[in-house]
């Protein structure tokens, strides 16, 4: 993998501290890289993907930081607005990374919450649903299976 640039390495027992904050397992292949380059942005940045109205797209990828105060965000701080129910958030999605729009790049634990390989998604942070039931949340977009495939996916 190419780093167009990041912001250093991480220590292995700050990411295990900032995976307890989360309370979910993150991805081994996701822990690996993170350690090695904090706030990526790969030279290849762009994924594509079909919308939820069936509609291909691309967007770009930059990670969020393990440390605070970085001015790309710290992981844990932007869980908020990805969490909060009561404006469009949803339970049990943890946003890694974002794009240049503001989107947020989540890993998708809703299926299986215990599980340590969810989906990606990407969640437009401007577009608002209701859902079935009536509440309401900000748009989910799959985009992979898993943070190994959404590595591949990345090109220029």
């Amino acid at each position: 993998m190419s780093v167009y640039k990041d912001n250093g390495l991480n220590d292995v027992n700050n990411i295990s501290l900032i995976e307890k904050q989360l309370n979910y397992s993150l991805p081994q292949s996701y822990k690996d890289i993170v350690k090695d380059h904090d706030a990526l942005r790969p030279e290849n940045d762009i994924f594509d993907f079909v919308d939820i109205y069936g509609k291909p797209d691309d967007r770009d990828v930059s990670f969020y930081s393990f440390k605070q105060n970085h001015i790309d965000g710290f992981i844990i701080e932007e869980q908020v607005n990805i969490n909060d129910q009561d404006n469009g958030g949803i339970k049990g999605l943890v946003t890694f990374a974002f794009t240049a729009n503001g989107d947020y790049i989540c890993f998708d634990y809703r299926e299986n919450p215990n599980g340590d390989n969810p989906k990606v998604v990407l969640v437009y942070h401007d577009n608002i649903i209701e859902n079935k039931d009536g509440a309401t949340s900000m748009v989910v977009n799959f985009v992979a299976d898993n943070f190994e495939e959404f590595m591949s996916m990345l090109h220029d």
